[in-house]
C-alpha cells in the first residue's frame, strides 16, 4: 500500500516527470506497434493477392506408363484438395480453315480435352470472347490466324491420321496460357520461351474420339494432367503459406510414387510473395528500429534529468527509516506506473 501512496504523491507533486517518462514510452510503443501491425497487414495482403492471381493451383502431370484414373483418385484423396479435373493434351500437325474464299493453315498446335465443369472449377483459365461458352473453342490467336468465327469449320491435322473437321462454337482467351502450357517438373530456365499460338479446346468426349487414336499410336504426342484447386485457408504469412503448399505438393508426389509430377503454380506465386515480405521486414529493421531506439534514448534522457531530485527523495526516505529494499520497491512502482501508462497510451495510438 505504501507504493500506491508514493505513486499518488508523484502524481500530485512530480506529475510532469512521471508523464514525460510515460510519453517517451508511449512514443516507443506506438512506433513499434504501428510499424509491426503495418508489416503484419502488408504480409497478409501479399499472401491474399498472391493467391488471387493464381487461377490454377496445381497441374499434376501423369507420367508415361501410369494410370491417369489412379492418379486422379490419389489427387482427390489428398487433404486440402477441393477440386480435381482431368485434362488431355495432344499435339497436332496444324489447323486449317477455308473462309471468305481463301484457305488458311497454321503450323503445329495443341488440342486440349476439357471436361464438364472445368470453367466453373477454374474460372480464370478460360475467358469467352465470342460465341458459346461450351463446345469446340478456339484460342483467339488461332482464330486470327485462320480467320474463323463461331459457326465456321476448322480442320485438325493429325500425324499418321486422316484430318478431321470440327465446327467452332466459340472464340476464347487463355489468360494463364503461360502456366497452362508449362513443362511440369522442368527448371525455370528450361521452360519454353513462349506458349503455342495455335490451340483448340475440345469437349472431353470429342477429344477422346478425335485425338484418342493419335495418342494411342503416338504416345509421345499426348499427355494427361490433373488440374487442382486447393483450399485457400492458408496462414497470413507468405512464408508459412508457401511452406504449407509446397509441403502438400511434396506429400502428393510421395503418394504418387513417380506416377505424377506436380506443377505448383500457387507455391511459385507464394514464393515471390515471401521474397517481397522479406524485403518489407528489412525495411522494418532499417526504418522502424532506429526510430524506436531514438525514442528510447529520449525517454532515458528524460529519466536522467530527474536523477538528482530522485536521489534527494531517496535520501529523505532513508532519514525516515526506509530500507534499501523499500527504496527498490518504490523505484519499481514508479517505473511500472510509467510503463503501464506509456504502453497503454502507445497501444491506443497504434490502434487508432
Amino acid at each position: 500500500m505504501f507504493e500506491l501512496t508514493w505513486i499518488r504523491g508523484l502524481l500530485s507533486h512530480r506529475r510532469a516527470r512521471l508523464l514525460a517518462v510515460a510519453a517517451g514510452i508511449a512514443v516507443t510503443v506506438a512506433l513499434l506497434a504501428s510499424i509491426g501491425s503495418f508489416l503484419s497487414a502488408s504480409t497478409s495482403q501479399m499472401t491474399r493477392r498472391a493467391i488471387e492471381r493464381v487461377s490454377l493451383d496445381w497441374q499434376v502431370e501423369v507420367q508415361p506408363g501410369s494410370n491417369p484414373t489412379a492418379v486422379l483418385d490419389t489427387v482427390k484423396a489428398l487433404p486440402g484438395v477441393t477440386r480435381a479435373l482431368p485434362v488431355g493434351f495432344a499435339d497436332t500437325s496444324g489447323f486449317g480453315a477455308t473462309t471468305g474464299g481463301s484457305t488458311q493453315t497454321t503450323g503445329p498446335g495443341v488440342a486440349l480435352g476439357i471436361p464438364d465443369g472445368y470453367r466453373q472449377a477454374f474460372p480464370g483459365e478460360i475467358r469467352t470472347l465470342a460465341g458459346s461458352d461450351s463446345g469446340v473453342l478456339v484460342y483467339q490467336q488461332t482464330a486470327a490466324n485462320l480467320h474463323v468465327a463461331p459457326g465456321d469449320s476448322v480442320t485438325i491435322a493429325r500425324a499418321g491420321q486422316a484430318p478431321t473437321d470440327v465446327r467452332v462454337d466459340g472464340i476464347v482467351d487463355l489468360p494463364a496460357i503461360d502456366s497452362l502450357f508449362q513443362n511440369v517438373g522442368a527448371p525455370v530456365g528450361a521452360q519454353p520461351q513462349a506458349p503455342p499460338d495455335n490451340v483448340i479446346l475440345l469437349p472431353v468426349a470429342t477429344f477422346t474420339r478425335l485425338m484418342g487414336p493419335l495418342t494411342a499410336r503416338r504416345p509421345d504426342l499426348g499427355a494427361a494432367q490433373v488440374h487442382v484447386a486447393l483450399n485457400h485457408s492458408l496462414p497470413n504469412s507468405p512464408d508459412a503459406a508457401f511452406t504449407r503448399v509446397s509441403g502438400l505438393a511434396r506429400n502428393l508426389e510421395t503418394r504418387l510414387a513417380g506416377a505424377g509430377l506436380v506443377g505448383d503454380n500457387l507455391g511459385a506465386a507464394l514464393d515471390h510473395a515471401r521474397a517481397d515480405a522479406l524485403y518489407a521486414q528489412l525495411l522494418f529493421l532499417f526504418l522502424g528500429l532506429p526510430g524506436a531506439v531514438l525514442a528510447g534514448l529520449l525517454t532515458w534522457q528524460i529519466a536522467v534529468t530527474a536523477a538528482d531530485r530522485r536521489r534527494r527523495d531517496q535520501a529523505l526516505l532513508r532519514t525516515r527509516g526506509a530500507s534499501t529494499r523499500k527504496l527498490m520497491q518504490l523505484a519499481l512502482a514508479e517505473t511500472g506506473a510509467a510503463g503501464v501508462v506509456g504502453a497503454t497510451a502507445g497501444l491506443g495510438v497504434a490502434l487508432v
